[in-house]
């Protein structure tokens, strides 16, 4: 059994191949793996990340949708709804570097940032701000990432907003410093 070197049509990856050679690669592999998880470590605690928008409570909780006599996008929601106003600033939970910026079906436009140890997402947003508008893709914990709006499948504005670590998706909740609405 030995690593096989895939570079599929990236010409990059090919001249990289070719430079380097396999054995480079392997080594490069092994310290990207090492990197993977000291991010592991630097995962978020309870209680540690600030809301994204303040003030703030959870309108619609992670888990089961149940929702009365209103059609909803699915059986599962994958991460909380965040009572915030029209227009309202939408800010990083924490440093990170914008992954994807996509407009799609019920969440409508969104922003994905790789924050250290997790990724979150933030949707149904307005506008972007006007540094991710000129391409900055780096962001300080706190700074503005967009405003809230009524872009995707919505009852009304609010933002949307969902956390993974090592790729699954898991209530925010608990690490936010937020309570539900009363």
């Amino acid at each position: 059994m030995g690593l096989q070197l895939r570079s599929g049509r990236d010409p990059t990856l090919r001249r990289l191949a070719r430079a380097i050679g396999p054995a480079a690669l392997a080594l490069a592999g092994f310290a990207g793996m090492a990197l993977a998880g000291s991010a592991a470590a630097a995962q978020p605690t309870p209680g540690s990340l600030p809301p994204p928008v303040s003030p703030t409570c959870i309108t619609s909780p992670f888990g089961p949708r149940v929702l009365a006599g209103r059609k909803v996008a699915g059986t599962f929601h994958y991460g909380i709804d965040l009572r915030a106003p029209l227009g309202g600033v939408v800010r990083a939970v924490a440093d990170g570097r914008v992954i994807g910026i996509d407009r799609r079906g019920a969440g409508g436009l969104e922003v994905r940032v790789r924050h250290a140890g997790f990724t979150a997402l933030y949707a149904h947003l307005g506008t972007l701000a006007p540094t991710l508008l000129r391409g900055k893709r780096t962001l300080a914990a706190g700074e503005k990432i967009a405003v809230v709006g009524h872009s995707g499948l919505t009852y009304g504005p609010h933002l949307y907003f969902e956390l993974s670590i090592d790729g699954h998706r898991i209530d925010p909740a608990p690490y936010l410093q937020t309570a539900a609405c009363r």
